[in-house]
């Protein structure tokens, strides 16, 4: 096999979803695997767990911002030590959950998606797993049809598709590695 063309630039791949949809195991998966090929790449991990955890609660809505910029903060301090970053979650993941949780878009900052080469939106066939912070099943399936409806109603200000991995994590996986251009 021929080694891989090496990227110029940090590449960011994002992964969508709602909560227990299997971002975090296609992420070291898939982390995996592009190491494997030979590429520099870095699992950048969720933000609001570390937030959760150093401030020993959930975040209200005045706290929305700071996990945002949390997310972004990750991501750039990885992005100055690895061609290739697998995000999880996108940062604008928490701008779907204000949306939910406090009825206010004022966090779903398009611009955020800019961030990404690529994103993937992990569906919800993935099996459920119960979490401190995850609400449960039903909560799980309304968060990923209201992110799937709002990236349908949005489409006109996304400059490109975000596909769908369903299925078990080696098929993600397969499908994910397909779809990669880290040109």
């Amino acid at each position: 096999m021929d080694p891989p063309i090496r990227v110029t630039k940090t590449h960011r791949i994002a992964l969508l979803g709602a909560e227990s949809s299997g971002k975090t195991t296609l992420a070291i998966e898939l982390t995996s695997a592009l190491r494997d090929l030979g590429y520099n790449a870095a699992m950048v991990t969720e933000y609001l767990r570390i937030w959760c955890s150093e401030h020993g609660r959930t975040p209200d809505f005045t706290d929305q911002e700071a996990i945002i910029e949390g997310q972004i903060a990750l991501e750039d301090a990885a992005a100055t030590q690895f061609e290739v970053l697998v995000c999880d979650p996108a940062a604008i993941t928490t701008g779907f959950y204000s949306l939910e949780y406090f009825g206010s878009d004022l966090h779903l900052e398009w611009d955020l998606l800019d961030r990404y080469d690529q994103i993937f939106l992990c569906d919800i066939d993935f099996p459920w797993r119960a979490d401190p912070l995850r609400d449960g099943e039903i909560v799980r399936a309304h968060m990923h049809d209201l992110i799937v409806n709002y990236l349908t109603e949005s489409a006109e200000i996304l400059t490109g598709s975000i596909p769908l991995l369903s299925g078990s994590t080696p098929e993600r996986l397969a499908l994910a590695l397909a779809l990669l251009n880290l040109d």
